[in-house]
């Protein structure tokens, strides 16, 4: 069971460094933080709050990667 939900983690991953990779404002970079858990049926009310900050920090560090400005100080 803990292959499986490593497998899936990974997966959830993937989704949002790819979606947060194309965003441009922070706005768009929590959307695709939200939109990831969706496409992966995970109610994003059901995550913890340690999950979640680790997804926005996921999310941030690909769109820095991908060549954006700082999430920090992207325009709301």
């Amino acid at each position: 069971m803990l292959k499986e939900e490593s497998i899936m983690n990974e997966q959830i991953r993937k989704a949002i460094r790819h979606r947060a990779s194309k965003a441009k404002t922070k706005t768009q970079l929590v959307k695709a933080v939200f939109d990831s858990f969706r496409s992966s049926q995970i109610d994003p009310s059901g995550v913890s709050l340690e999950d979640m900050k680790s997804a926005v920090i996921e999310a941030a560090r690909a769109a820095r990667a991908a060549g954006q400005k700082n999430p920090a100080n992207m325009p709301a």
